[in-house]
């Protein structure tokens, strides 16, 4: 893996975008797929809340997918000094679905044409709340892809630092409870696993992380929006979607 801080690495998503805007070569083209991976489960999760079944939901997906990311060069529209590309998405789908493109263009895209095979597992990731309405779902998607994101710039960040204990301090108190619902491990289970001094260390040790990790959302969201109004939006957003305790 390359280590980059993770201000560095949060520069990559413009990079990316700007990438694949170019187009007609190698490295387009494998930023491009990178950043279909990265945004789909947004797209599906909107579609899914809207009221659409999971198949349906996911050949809309695809079709948002070849019909607008790829035959209309969505990331050409992209630029960080007009606002979010997170908004510039969101309308590209809804003009999408008010179009009702898929019923014009279906037919055109043959089995072979998918740039996304997605299993029943990864749709079932994408799934949210049924509670939630199709923009909650696409904001709760589009968090939690950037969360990861971030958590593993953090921790790649950290074992370049030599910093493996403190990362196996935050993930066992953060992230795997964050991410999968586990009951956070006691400091003194962590003393023990990590031969540590105290549990005062092991808390320092997990302050240090979640300051890495605060700054590395603030990065985040600084590279991808340019008003500072919608940087406060965003990072409500987003901590609304973490809960970082000590």
């Amino acid at each position: 893996m390359v280590n980059m801080t993770e201000s560095e690495a949060s520069h990559t998503n413009w990079a990316l975008i700007f990438d694949a805007a170019r187009g007609g070569d190698v490295s387009a083209a494998t930023a491009l797929e990178k950043l279909v991976r990265r945004y789909w489960p947004a797209v599906f999760a909107f579609i899914r809340n809207s009221g659409r079944d999971v198949h349906e939901s996911a050949d809309l997906t695809q079709g948002f997918v070849c019909d607008v990311i790829l035959s209309r060069n969505l990331f050409d529209h992209a630029d960080p000094k007009r606002g979010r590309f997170r908004s510039l998405l969101l309308s590209a789908l809804k003009n999408y679905l008010h179009e009702k493109h898929r019923h014009d263009t279906r037919a055109k895209r043959s089995a072979g044409s998918k740039p996304l095979q997605l299993s029943e597992a990864e749709l079932a990731a994408a799934e949210t709340a049924a509670t939630l309405t199709p923009e909650q779902a696409f904001s709760a998607q589009w968090n939690a892809t950037l969360i990861r994101q971030v958590l593993e710039r953090v921790r790649a960040g950290c074992i370049a630092s030599g910093l493996e204990a403190h990362w196996s301090v935050f993930e066992a108190r953060v992230v795997r409870p964050m991410l999968f619902g586990e009951p956070r491990v006691p400091y003194i289970a962590l003393v023990e696993r990590l031969e540590l001094d105290d549990a005062g260390q092991a808390a320092n040790m997990m302050i240090t992380v979640k300051r890495r990790f605060v700054q590395a959302l603030i990065d985040e969201v600084t590279w991808t929006v340019s008003d500072p109004i919608q940087v406060e939006e965003e990072l409500r957003s987003l901590l609304r979607d973490v809960e970082l305790r000590t």
